[in-house]
Order: C-alpha cells, then structure tokens, then sequence
C-alpha cells in the first residue's frame, strides 16, 4: 500500500464495542477511522457523505439492520464491507452481499489483522487496475462498446455513457460524393434484397448493407422494425391509423403511410412507450 490511509466508518449500537473496535484498528498505522454511528440510517448517510474506504458493521442495529444497510448501499459508492457480530448464522447472507469477512464478536487484533490484510491486498493500485480492466472487459463484451471508449467515459464527469450505435452514417450520393448523414435525421429506411434505401427529409440514399446489420447498427428504442424490410424513426411518426388484423399505418408526414404488419403488431405499443419514455 502506498502512505495513503485506509479510511474507515465503524457501525454498531454498543458505543463500547465502537470504541474497542476503533481502538484496535487505530493501533495500524494505515487506518483513519473517519466515522461512527449507532443505528442504520445514520450508516447510510455517513457512507454516502463520508465514501469511507471501508465499512465495519454490526447486523443487529435499531431501525435498519447491517443487511439492509448494505442493500441500500449498493447503488451508491460502495465500500468493502466487514460484518462484525455475536450471531453466526447470518454469515451465508453477508457473504451473498460481497461481504469481505464476517467477524465474531469480540474481535481480536489478531484476527483483524488478517482482515486488514486482505483488504489492503483489495485497495492496491495493481488489484483496482485488475478489477477495473475485468470490468470493462465485461461490459464491452455485453455492450458492444470499445473498452477504450469505456475508460474515456469513466476518466471524465461529463460525457455521457458511449453506445455501440451508429451516431452517422456514411453514405455515397448520386455524385459519388460521400455524405455524412445523421442518424436523427433518417425517417425510415426500407430494404431491397442487400440493398437499404434511406429516408431523410430531403433525400433519399441507397446502401448496400443488409437489414439484420443495419438494424444492429442503430438504437433500437428509436428505430422500430414494422415489417421484415421497414424500419422507422419512430420521432418522426405523426400518427398511428390501426386497421383489420392487428396491422397497422403509421403517417409519417407528405402523404406517407407505412403499414406495420401483423408479425410486427407489437410495434405500435413499443413505438408508444419509447416515445412516452423520452
């Protein structure tokens, strides 16, 4: 570890069992005890003011007990976890929430060393490099997204989370020209064999590309599929027309109705909620 000190918030309705557990730790030259309190609400507004490196909590507290702190926690910033207890049967449902060890009471300085240990193994600078680089790895295989794109977003408090989803399009006009065109600005976008035409506002373009890889390419909450060779903007639907047979024509503005067939009657009601959603 480097000189930085492990910071520590210590939990427990026993105001002697804080102090002898602050005692003990305080004797390790790397631990800063910043914290203390006697119930679980009190737990959590420390842990989310204070962001302590780690949490010492007891499971028997008034109010919310130790388990249902740590639930509460685990959306917000969470800390390494350390039940301390007289009652050992809550072990099983401490460790299922990622509790690093589960102490009995009282605790010796001996056992809490080799506590400490392993949290300190868990604080280095390698094992955060580590978890970091397995998490990201884990959410650019699920996401689609480059885990270089992920440590950008994480390195700045500003930029929204990147998507695998095409923001442009890149496509060759009549002239040979290539052209950046805007997704947002698509309206629908109909398929001929591998061929996709193009809807914009002002223009059509074709593309050679298949649907299954053009719809892969694009978010999904915005452009529906209606039919097997449809996709539509669903922001630039003006109205919905239901007709017989669960089918149904979307008005798309001059004039232009598209029919959502009946193995996509499901779209009508996705294309409702995604706009409702925004």
């Amino acid at each position: 570890m480097s000189e930085q000190k492990i910071s520590v918030v210590i939990v427990d309705d026993e105001p002697l069992a804080i102090e002898g557990l602050r005692l003990r730790l305080e004797n390790m030259n790397d631990i800063i005890v910043v914290g203390e309190a006697t119930n679980g609400e009190d737990a959590v507004k420390m842990c989310q003011s204070l962001q302590p490196d780690v949490l010492f909590i007891d499971l028997r507290l008034p109010g919310i007990n130790g388990l249902e702190v740590v639930q509460l926690l685990q959306s917000d910033t969470m800390p390494i976890v350390v039940f301390v207890s007289a009652y050992s049967e809550y072990a099983v449902d401490a460790f299922e929430l990622n509790a690093i060890d589960y102490i009995l009471k009282p605790a010796n300085l001996g056992r809490l060393q080799r506590t400490m240990d392993r949290i300190r193994e868990r604080l280095s600078p390698q094992q955060r490099d580590l978890e970091k680089y397995r998490l990201l790895k884990a959410l650019g295989e699920s996401s689609g997204i480059a885990i270089t794109e992920l440590e950008d977003w994480l390195g700045s408090q500003d930029k929204p989370l990147p998507t695998k989803y095409r923001k442009e399009l890149v496509i060759k006009n009549t002239d040979n020209e290539k052209v950046f065109v805007d997704v947002n600005d698509i309206k629908w976008i109909d398929a001929a064999g591998d061929y996709m035409c193009i809807h914009t506002q002002d223009e059509n373009y074709i593309v050679r590309i298949t649907m299954k890889k053009l719809a892969e390419e694009l978010d999904e909450s915005v452009f529906q599929r209606i039919h097997k060779s449809t996709l539509v903007n669903i922001f630039s639907v003006r109205s919905i027309e239901p007709l017989r047979n669960n089918e149904s024509l979307l008005n798309m503005g001059n004039d232009i109705k598209l029919k959502v067939s009946r193995n996509y009657c499901e779209a009508v009601q996705k294309i409702i909620e995604n706009r409702n959603s925004r």
